[in-house]
């Protein structure tokens, strides 16, 4: 005695079935393929991050310690930095941010796991809550240099390029964590986290 179907039974079953195109345009319904490519595109559109600014004319390699080597040669060039804040100090009419530089990732965010470039100066126009442009924050800036200027750490006195900023991109506080960080854990019990 054979199990299951005979082959002619089993070619029409295969041929009642759905396939999987008729399933698709069956849940979806009325929606024309032109919407469905637009939610789509919105999706995957809100997981890009960061503030991808235009880098024509801008030094893409050039880093503050470039710029204090050679500070003639670079003053009034355009870059996109980024690191950590390290202090903000607020004038009569600006607010110095005073900035450790680190290389990019191809988000335009600082790579704080590299070896810091140098340390820099944002000339702000204005005023920066420091509630929000906090010591360790990771802010991103675009501008111009327009001068290198002294400074002090300690006992030891040190050149600051100044960026007179277009745009300033503080990257949100989630975005801070360690890259090296697990975002996904198993366990069975009390999960403590920090």
């Amino acid at each position: 005695m054979r199990h299951g179907r005979s082959i002619p039974e089993q070619r029409r079953i295969a041929k009642n079935r759905p396939r999987a195109g008729a399933v698709l345009r069956d849940l979806l319904g009325w929606w024309p393929r032109w919407a469905v490519v637009a939610v789509l595109a919105l999706v995957l559109t809100g997981c890009a991050t960061g503030p991808r600014y235009d880098t024509d004319g801008v030094e893409i390699d050039l880093s503050p310690e470039d710029v204090v080597a050679e500070p003639d040669a670079w003053v009034d060039s355009r870059v996109i930095w980024g690191g950590r804040i390290l202090g903000v100090e607020h004038l009569e009419d600006e607010t110095v941010v005073e900035m450790i530089a680190y290389p990019l990732d191809r988000h335009q965010g600082p790579l704080v796991t590299m070896a810091p470039t140098g340390r820099y100066l944002v000339d702000y126009p204005g005023f920066l809550e420091t509630a929000d442009f906090g010591d360790g924050r990771r802010l991103t800036v675009t501008g111009s240099v327009t001068a290198v200027r002294e400074g002090r750490v300690g006992e030891r006195t040190l050149a600051y390029p100044v960026v007179e900023p277009d745009d300033l991109y503080l990257w949100p506080e989630y975005a801070e964590r360690r890259p090296a960080e697990p975002r996904v854990r198993f366990g069975v019990g009390i999960m403590i986290t920090r």
